[in-house]
Formats: C-alpha cells, structure tokens, sequence
C-alpha cells in the first residue's frame, strides 16, 4: 500500500512540475508577443512592438518597374511573387491577414523590420493596400506558411470573371 502511495505522490510531483514548465506557459511568459501575433486579423489593435528602424532588403529595388510600361500583368504578379519569397526567407512564414496587413508586413511592419516593398511605393493606396495595375487591391490567400496566392480583378476591376489573373506560388 505504501508503494502505491508513493508512486501516487511522485505522479501527482511530475504533474505539477510539467503543468508550470509547459511549453504553452513559457510561450506567453517569455515571448508574450509571439503569442499576441497569432491573433486573428482585425481582433483587437497589435501591441506588438515592432523594430523602429525599417531595412530595405534588396530585392526592393527592383519593385521600381512594379506596373511599368515595359511590364506585363503577369510580370507585375512575378514580381510581387519573388516579394513574398524574400519576405519568407527572412522571416519563416507568409505575412497574414487581408491586403491592408500583408503590404505593412511587406513594407518593414513585422518582427525583424524588414521591407521588401518601399512604404511610399506608388502601388500602395491611401488606405495601405497594394494596388493592381488598374487601381484594384490585390486579394492574398495563404494556403500556408509557404504557399500564397494572388489574385488581381483584371481589367475590368471585378473579381471572378475572365479577365482575372491568378498566380499561386
């Protein structure tokens, strides 16, 4: 009877001691914005702190012919592909959340302050979204942490007709 006792006593030890070091209480002790930043988009305002100083990655550059003359549709969404990519190489996952969101991520607004997208890009609206070459938002939909589509409205500025232009990476 006594083994059992102890036994009991040692599990009820093992319990406690795993329930205040799990790895969910030391997610939201030591690293409360990581878990603040998963939440869902339009919640509640972030109080995320991000860095001050914005860095420029240099495929930003390159965003100058973002709807030039000498580009296509097509070319405009390789681009902003190659965008996501480099912003996924720095900071390990897709931005998150609707237009508005992923062009701040893009412009330096997320954990590391990196920018692959100028703020003052002439594609971005007076609202902080990314424009198409038509003067629609972009729509974005990450299927994953890697995988992100973007959709353009077209020409004729409607979403799901013909004239749509699609790229998913």
């Amino acid at each position: 009877m006594q083994k059992y006792l102890i036994i009991l006593l040692v599990c009820i030890f093992l319990a406690i001691f795993w329930w205040r070091t799990s790895p969910f209480d030391k997610a939201t002790s030591q690293h409360p914005q990581k878990v603040q930043h998963q939440a869902p988009p339009h919640s509640t305002p972030s109080t995320v702190p991000f860095p001050e100083k914005i860095t420029l990655m240099p495929i930003a550059d390159s965003t100058r012919v973002l709807h030039g003359r000498d580009q296509s549709p097509e070319d405009d969404l390789s681009l902003l592909q190659s965008l996501l990519r480099f912003h996924r190489r720095a900071l390990g996952a897709n931005p998150i959340g609707l237009n508005d969101e992923i062009t701040a991520a893009l412009t330096g607004r997320n954990t590391k302050g990196a920018a692959t997208l100028p703020k003052n890009h002439s594609a971005i609206s007076e609202n902080g979204e990314l424009l198409d070459r038509w003067n629609t938002p972009y729509r974005f939909h990450a299927y994953s942490k890697k995988r992100m589509e973007i959709h353009s409205a077209g020409p004729d500025k409607t979403f799901f007709t013909e004239d749509d232009l699609k790229l998913l990476e």
